[in-house]
């Protein structure tokens, strides 16, 4: 009995991978095409939910009013909500139209609710969505454009990094952004199916939230939406031209429990949206609501395959000390160390080289993601057995646009299959 639940354990884990890598591989060399570029014509409203973010929020301001969209077209949105510092202040000073979130506020989610039910009743055509540490691209707006009128009416940009070279954890987690939009966002446009949404640089039709309203509760808003447009069809379009560099934590503390709220918010999601995804696969044969009960599921199936990694693990070691003693099981260890460890740097070099980047560049980050990819199962874990508390990630850094751009992105176009 023991026997066939750890081969079916396998089973499942072995598909599951398989799943994601087919995904990944099959996209990776299918032909993908732009939006047709188009005039100028939808108005946007910049939004930017900000506590406490004196230190970002006017470099953020700035770029998004230079942008190369004509300015009669968008605002610039910042709305503080429990601040102490002076965050709108300086938001002013930059140039952003304030609008103080005056409900009660315990995510993100519930700023930008206050925020929509406010902005909804001007002359808007879409919203795109920031965070107060971002810098933006010149050519988001006009990407976003492109998209929307291509009948696009929400989107997913490509998330950069502002400060991948100022600790190795920056770079880590700098390298799985790139990783998440190069090759899983990428992917799944490159063969027709629907984008994820992760946090900032989203791009949202107006027509479409008063359709859906916004309802988001966890503590990760951008994949309760990502859900949601699941279960009404609604295509995520990926806008690999629509970039914003995004600060990544610097110190390892902050990332860790970073990824605690992640895996709780995702949690959350999985238990609260996933029975009714698989109710949409199987009542109206929806391959998008079946992906992302698949996406979902790997909340739990990093569980599953605990169980038969942990044996395989102990058969080994035992198989080791069977041939040698404990001068075996070390040197079985260090090897396996040595194989993952170099494994897992390939592959982080692999993915700065196809993303655009120089490894050489990103050796903290490329040496350093091992580390990352490692705890990133004892956070999940540690998140179900204490649940995380909503601490403020500090932003420091004090980049510019000139700092982080390596090149002039021609006027920035969307790259998606069609959306219909």
């Amino acid at each position: 009995m023991g026997e066939n639940l750890l081969l079916i354990l396998n089973i499942l884990g072995t598909l599951y991978i398989a799943y994601f890598a087919g995904v990944i591989v099959l996209g990776a060399f299918r032909k993908r095409r732009d939006f047709a570029a188009a005039p100028p014509r939808k108005r946007i409203a910049a939004v930017i939910a900000a506590r406490n973010e004196a230190g970002v929020i006017g470099e953020a301001v700035r770029t998004l009013l230079k942008q190369d969209y004509p300015r009669e077209l968008f605002d610039v949105w910042v709305v503080p909500n429990n601040c102490t510092d002076a965050t709108e202040e300086i938001a002013a000073a930059a140039g952003a139209r304030i609008l103080r979130c005056t409900d009660p506020v315990s995510c993100k989610g519930d700023v930008l609710r206050f925020a929509f039910k406010h902005l909804l009743a001007m002359d808007y055509d879409a919203f795109c969505i920031f965070d107060a540490d971002n810098l933006v691209d010149p050519g988001f707006f006009q990407a976003a454009n492109d998209a929307l009128c291509a009948g696009a009416r929400i989107g997913q940009g490509f998330r950069d990094s502002k400060n991948s070279r100022e600790s190795w954890v920056a770079g880590g987690m700098s390298v799985f952004y790139w990783f998440m939009s190069r090759f899983f966002n990428r992917g799944r446009a490159a063969l027709g199916m629907s984008a994820i949404l992760n946090g900032t640089g989203v791009v949202l039709a107006a027509d479409l939230i008063r359709e859906m309203g916004w309802n988001t509760r966890t503590l990760t808003e951008d994949l309760e939406l990502t859900a949601q447009c699941g279960l009404r069809g609604e295509k995520i379009a990926y806008l690999e031209r629509a970039v914003t560099y995004d600060e990544q934590p610097v110190g390892f503390g902050v990332s860790f429990e970073q990824r605690r709220r992640w895996f709780r918010g995702s949690m959350q999601c999985t238990l609260g949206y996933g029975p009714k995804l698989i109710w949409r696969a199987l009542r109206h044969h929806s391959l998008q609501a079946l992906d992302l009960t698949i996406f979902f599921l790997g909340n739990i199936m990093q569980f599953v395959c605990l169980v038969p990694g942990a044996v395989s693990a102990v058969r080994a070691v035992r198989f080791a000390a069977g041939l040698g003693g404990a001068e075996i099981v070390a040197l079985l260890a260090a090897a396996v160390a040595l194989v993952y460890v170099g494994v897992i740097c390939l592959a982080a070099a692999l993915v700065c080289r196809l993303t655009g980047k120089q490894p050489s560049r990103e050796l903290p980050g490329v040496l350093g993601f091992w580390l990352i990819a490692l705890t990133w199962f004892p956070a999940n874990l540690s998140a179900l057995i204490v649940p995380p508390r909503w601490r403020a990630i500090p932003h420091t850094s004090r980049a510019t646009l000139a700092d982080v751009m390596p090149r002039r992105r021609g006027k920035g176009r969307a790259l998606s299959e069609d959306i219909n």
